[in-house]
């Protein structure tokens, strides 16, 4: 049987839905207002990225509860246009309140790159090449 995968969805399961869509409008992302226990969003490429309550996950997955270390297992990365971009969107994210774990700095690999946190704790990875 040949199997081929169509699309993705990365799916954030979080505390408070709406302090999460504001973090990730900081980040630029074209979010819908809702009040919705789930919403989704188109990211570039043709994937998409939703968000939904966690007892909207409760309720479909009987048993699951929230994770209970701070530390996620999952971090997002998102590109953007330039190494400046990177500096200016961690200070934009960071000035709001958000933590900011890794400060930018020039990777060995050749980009600029930065964490920042989302408020369920998980890492938003910054990203761009750095200028030749």
């Amino acid at each position: 049987m040949d199997i081929r995968l169509t699309s993705t969805v990365l799916q954030i399961f979080a505390h408070d839905v709406q302090r999460s869509l504001e973090f990730y409008r900081l980040l630029g992302l074209a979010i819908p207002e809702s009040n919705d226990p789930h919403v989704a969003v188109d990211l570039p490429g043709g994937n998409t990225l939703s968000f939904d309550t966690e007892d909207t996950i409760a309720g479909m997955h009987p048993g699951w509860a929230p994770p209970s270390s701070s530390g996620g297992r999952l971090a997002l990365a998102f590109g953007v246009d330039s190494p400046a971009k990177v500096d200016g969107l961690f200070e934009k994210v960071t000035a709001a309140g958000h933590a900011g774990p890794l400060a930018p700095y020039d990777a060995p690999w050749g980009m600029r790159y930065a964490t920042v946190t989302d408020p369920d704790g998980n890492w938003v990875d910054l990203f761009a090449p750095l200028e030749s």
